[in-house]
């Protein structure tokens, strides 16, 4: 971020700095001159980048407001068990497909917020 945030890009592969100091004879002096610094990549590397960016700008997959006991379980870092309790106690009231319970996240934080 630092050094990289600050340069200005001239070319392909050349950014010009701000002024840096330089040291002579173990002295810090400032000349007043942007730094031109020359980065050179090879096409391997470049396409290295290139699928690293790509895969950065893919969107986050989507996130199911459903989760089955074994997730819920493990939402609140509880025992599978603990989820059937909460349902026979009336605390969480999950949706139904077929034999497998559905819980939803907004429930499930509701339960929480509510001091569990």
């Amino acid at each position: 971020d630092g050094l990289v945030g600050m340069m200005q890009p001239l070319g392909p592969a050349t950014f010009l700095a701000p002024a840096f100091p330089v040291l002579a004879d173990d002295k810090v002096r400032c000349t007043g001159e942007p730094l031109a610094i020359v980065v050179e990549f090879t096409p391997e590397q470049i396409d290295a980048i290139a699928e690293r960016v790509a895969e950065r700008m893919q969107p986050a997959p989507a996130v199911s407001p459903w989760l089955g006991t074994e997730q819920a379980a493990e939402y609140l870092a509880a025992k599978p068990s603990r989820i059937h309790d909460l349902v026979q106690l009336g605390k969480l009231a999950p949706r139904r497909d077929g034999r497998r319970l559905l819980f939803a996240r907004a429930d499930l934080d509701a339960y929480l917020e509510a001091g569990a």
